[in-house]
């Protein structure tokens, strides 16, 4: 007394599995693309934190560079990444200029290569037009006292060593 006919069957049930299936495995896949694509923009996000403070490091201590120096006509020698004003601006993105830069004395951890600066005496603020930038009033009513200005560029790399920041800063010392 079965009522069920095996033989009218027609196998609905293995399709409909075999949908279910197939629709679970592309969420699947999607789901490990996309833990794939954020794992990979943490990492990004993080080197660029590391190479942004390893720049600011460098710049930091460019500026203790300046601040520590006893006379401006040390910035003469483009072979140390110390140029004069008259001296032509070097390219920054040309990893030549890079080579003949000041290294930053800060060690750092976690970064391929440690900062680098170049500092540009761009010339007292009565000589040019450059060099007429008044850093926020410094030395702008004080007579007889001769603000020298410095244009400061530092580099800072990731931990991998792919990826660079470029930082730069207007300096006033008073000689």
């Amino acid at each position: 007394m079965n009522k069920f006919n095996y033989r009218s069957q027609t196998g609905v049930t293995l399709i409909i599995s075999l949908i279910i299936l197939v629709t679970l495995t592309i969420l699947g896949l999607t789901s490990m693309q996309s833990s794939r694509t954020e794992i990979s923009m943490a990492g990004n996000q993080r080197e660029s934190g590391i190479t942004f403070n390893a720049a600011e490091a460098g710049l930091r201590d460019a500026e203790g560079f300046v601040t520590n120096s006893i006379s401006k006509s040390i910035y003469n020698d483009p072979t140390i990444g110390l140029f004069d004003r008259l001296d032509v601006d070097p390219d920054y993105g040309d990893e030549v200029a890079w080579t003949a830069s000041q290294v930053a004395p800060t060690t750092l951890p976690h970064v391929a290569a440690q900062p680098q600066f170049i500092i540009k005496y761009l010339g007292d603020r009565s000589q040019n037009e450059v060099a007429a930038v008044n850093i926020g009033g410094y030395g702008s009513s004080q007579p007889g006292i001769t603000v020298s200005n410095f244009r400061i560029t530092a580099r800072g790399t990731g931990q991998t060593g792919n990826a660079y920041r470029y930082v730069q800063s207007y300096f006033g010392k008073e000689y």
